[in-house]
C-alpha cells in the first residue's frame, strides 16, 4: 500500500467516525473502500487532453497497470478448490469466414486471427482457472478427499452447466486471481463450476482482443465437451460488457453457420453499458461510487485506452463508438439468452445500465427473459462486499435464476 493510499484510508476512517455515514445503510468497510479506490483511480486515470496525445506513452501506461494490479484474493478451502487450465489458441480460433457483417470489429479480428496463425514459433496460450466449489462437487457425488475429477476440464455429466466468467477491471486490469473469492461465493450458491480466463488487456491489446479471447474460451469449453446451451456467461463491469459482446458475436456466427451456439444465460453485475455514456447518475453519484467519471475527451480515460488508444477524439471516433459492439444499446439485441442484471442505485452507471436493460427488454419481450435488480444505496459491483445483506440477497437471486435455466 502506497503512503498516499494509506493516508486516504486513515482519513476515511476518521471521517466515518466523526462525520458519519455517507449513506444510511453503509458500514465502515464500504465507505473506506469507496474513498480509497476513488483516490487510487485519480492516480490511475489522470486528466489529459488530445493536444498532448502524441506525448502519451501507452506502453508505460500498460506497464503501470501491470505493476499495480487489482489485489489477488483467496478461495477458501472451505468453499472449494481451483487449478490452472491454459487454452491453446490454435485449437479454438475464430474462422475469418464467419466475420463478414459483424461490423466495426471485422477487420481488427481478422488481423488478430492472422497474428495467431502466422506465429509458427509457438502457439499463443490464454491462461485460465477452473473453480470447483464443494456444493457443485456434491451434486455429482464428488467428495473433498477425492476431488481430482472436479478439476478436469470435461463435463461431470451430460447435462452439467458451467459458468464462463469474464472479469471486470475497466479492460485494463483484473485477472482470475482478483476474482477468486467473489466467484467462490457465487459458485457456492449456484452450485456450478466456473472457468475464468485471463484475457488480454488494454492499452497494449485494445478492442477487440478481449472479444477474440472470450470467443476462444467459449469454443474451448465446447471442444472440452460442454454443449453451448449448458454454458452460462457471467461478468462484472467491463466483463459484463464483454459478455454482451460475446453473445452478439455468437448470434452472428450462429446465423452464418446455422449452428446452435447461444449460451444458456448471462449474469451481468453492474455491466459497463457501453462507451457512449450520458446518464445523469454519472455526476449525481460521484460522491458515493468508487469509480469516477472520466470524460472521453481524456485520452487516458479507460474507455479511450480500450478503443483505439492514441486516436484523436473526433467526429469519426464519435461515430465509431456508436457501433453495437461498443455501445450495445444502439444495436439489435434480439434473440438474447435469459439474462439477469444486478446493479446498485448509488453507482455512476445506473442510469445507463437502466437504459441497457430497457433496450434488452424491448428486443426480448418474452415474460421473465430479461431480469433487472437494483439494490438501494449500493455501488458498482457491490457483490465484492461479501458480508453485506445485499450481496447475500443478490447471490440468492442468482441461484434462483440459474435453477430456472
Amino acid at each position: 500500500m502506497s503512503l498516499s493510499v494509506y493516508f486516504q484510508a486513515c482519513k476515511s476512517m476518521l471521517g466515518y467516525f466523526i462525520g458519519g455515514k455517507m449513506l444510511p445503510s453503509w458500514d465502515m468497510e464500504i465507505q473506506v473502500f469507496c474513498d480509497v479506490v476513488r483516490h487510487r483511480n485519480k492516480q490511475l486515470f489522470p486528466e489529459s487532453c488530445d493536444k498532448t496525445i502524441d506525448d502519451i506513452d501507452y506502453d508505460k501506461i500498460h506497464e503501470g497497470f501491470a505493476a499495480r494490479p487489482m489485489p489477488p484474493s483467496k478461495l477458501s478451502i472451505d468453499v472449494g478448490v481451483y487449478c490452472a487450465h491454459n487454452i491453446t489458441v490454435s485449437d479454438c480460433n475464430l474462422n475469418p469466414d464467419w466475420l463478414p457483417g459483424i461490423g466495426i470489429a471485422e477487420d481488427p479480428l481478422r488481423s488478430l486471427i492472422e497474428q495467431d496463425t502466422t506465429n509458427t514459433s509457438a502457439s499463443r496460450q490464454i491462461p485460465g482457472e477452473l473453480l470447483a466449489c464443494w456444493s457443485a462437487c456434491a451434486v455429482h457425488g464428488i467428495h473433498r478427499n477425492s476431488h481430482e475429477r472436479a478439476l478436469e476440464m470435461r463435463p461431470l455429466a451430460d447435462t452439467e452447466k458451467i459458468v464462463l466468467c469474464l472479469h471486470g477491471g475497466s479492460y485494463v486490469m483484473g485477472s482470475p486471481a482478483s476474482h477468486r473469492e467473489v466467484l467462490g461465493k457465487l459458485t457456492e450458491r449456484i452450485k456450478l463450476r466456473c472457468f475464468i480466463i485471463d484475457y488480454r488487456l488494454a492499452p497494449k491489446h485494445p478492442f477487440p482482443a478481449q472479444l477474440h479471447d472470450a470467443f476462444i474460451a467459449f469454443q474451448y469449453l465446447v471442444n472440452c465437451g460442454f454443449k453451448p446451451h449448458n454454458i452460462v456467461l457471467a461478468g462484472d463491469s467491463a466483463g459484463g460488457h464483454l459478455c454482451i459482446n460475446l453473445v452478439l458475436l455468437l448470434r452472428h456466427i450462429a446465423k452464418a453457420t446455422d449452428k446452435q451456439l447461444m449460451p444458456a444465460g448471462a449474469m451481468l453485475f453492474s455491466p459497463l453499458p457501453g462507451i457512449v455514456l450520458h446518464g445523469a447518475s454519472l455526476h449525481a453519484n460521484t460522491l458515493f461510487d468508487y469509480i469516477r467519471p472520466t470524460p472521453l475527451e481524456w485520452p487516458t480515460s479507460p474507455l479511450r485506452l480500450f478503443y483505439k488508444p492514441g486516436q484523436i477524439y473526433n467526429d469519426e471516433y464519435r461515430q465509431e463508438i456508436c457501433d453495437p459492439l461498443l455501445t450495445p444499446a444502439f444495436g439489435d439485441l434480439s434473440e438474447f439468452p435469459p439474462t439477469i442484471i444486478q446493479s446498485g442505485s448509488s453507482e455512476i452507471l445506473i442510469d445507463d445500465i437502466r437504459e441497457l436493460y430497457e433496450k434488452l427488454k424491448l428486443d426480448n419481450p418474452e415474460h421473465g427473459r430479461i431480469l433487472w435488480e437494483e439494490y438501494p444505496e449500493m455501488v458498482h459491483v457491490f457483490h465484492r462486499f461479501l458480508r453485506r445483506p445485499e450481496s447475500q440477497a443478490a447471490f440468492d437471486s442468482l441461484a434462483k435464476f440459474v435453477a430456472s435455466l
